[in-house]
């Protein structure tokens, strides 16, 4: 009897077996049993997701940045080319200016009239340091004793005749060649000779006498040099002059500076 139990109890639960055998079927074939993502993948698929949305915001941000470059280089070039065409514009009226003063005659004996100004002021400028140089070495030449000679401030007096001849015959000359009088150049020219060679025997005599010829040299540069300035002063005076008077005779006569300014009516 519990052989015969024994050996039905398979037979009995084949029926169950095939019962759940059956409704196994009817849902092996649901995708969903494979499709469902596990823990490991779903914390995976969240990663990508956070990675994805990192990168995209990289990107728009890599994006404005280039946009940001973009506009700043686009508005400095635009800036630049305009102070570039600014700048051409000015140099263009520049030379029109430039063109316009070159070619009016008014203009042409005020630039004449300009020059001749700073550079016999330059000459007068040359010509009265080596004067102040003469008169320091006159006196120590003079009177190398000091303040306790009398001949010590004597000594600017006599550079000082010799530097005011010279003076007034410089400003003299360039003044009556404004006017086209260039008479008398021989005696001019003999008074400015031994005026010279005065001022250079007094600053180099005590050389000289002690046959030291580098140091006479060297104490007659600035006589010399004033002897050079006169020169210039009284060619460039002459050279001047002479130029102006050809500048202004380029001018028509009835046209007067005076009559192109507008003159402002009187209440």
């Amino acid at each position: 009897m519990r052989e015969e139990t024994t050996l039905d109890t398979p037979v009995v639960s084949l029926p169950a077996r095939v019962e759940r055998a059956r409704q196994r079927i009817a849902y092996q074939s649901d995708p969903a049993l494979t499709d469902a993502l596990s823990e490991d993948e779903l914390r995976a698929e969240r990663e990508l997701a956070e990675r994805i949305r990192t990168y995209e915001r990289d990107q728009r941000w890599k994006q404005i940045k280039s946009a940001s470059a973009h506009a700043d280089r686009l508005r400095d070039t635009t800036a630049e080319l305009e102070r570039a065409e600014m700048a051409d514009i000015m140099l263009a009226r520049k030379a029109i200016a430039a063109q316009r003063r070159e070619s009016d005659p008014r203009a042409r004996l005020a630039s004449l009239y300009r020059h001749r100004t700073w550079s016999l002021r330059a000459l007068a400028g040359v010509v009265i340091a080596g004067m102040l140089w003469s008169a320091v070495n006159v006196q120590h030449n003079i009177a190398p004793g000091g303040p306790g000679d009398p001949l010590y401030w004597a000594s600017f007096g006599l550079e000082a005749m010799i530097s005011v001849c010279l003076v007034i015959i410089m400003i003299g000359t360039s003044r009556v060649a404004e006017w086209g009088v260039m008479g008398n150049r021989t005696q001019v020219m003999s008074a400015e000779i031994l005026l010279l060679t005065l001022t250079i025997a007094l600053n180099t005599y005590p050389h000289l006498k002690a046959g030291e010829l580098y140091d006479a040299a060297v104490h007659g540069v600035a006589p010399v040099m004033i002897g050079v300035a006169l020169l210039i002063h009284n060619a460039a005076s002459a050279r001047y002059s002479t130029a102006i008077v050809r500048a202004s005779a380029e001018i028509p006569q009835d046209d007067d500076a005076a009559t192109s300014l507008s003159v402002a009516p009187a209440r």
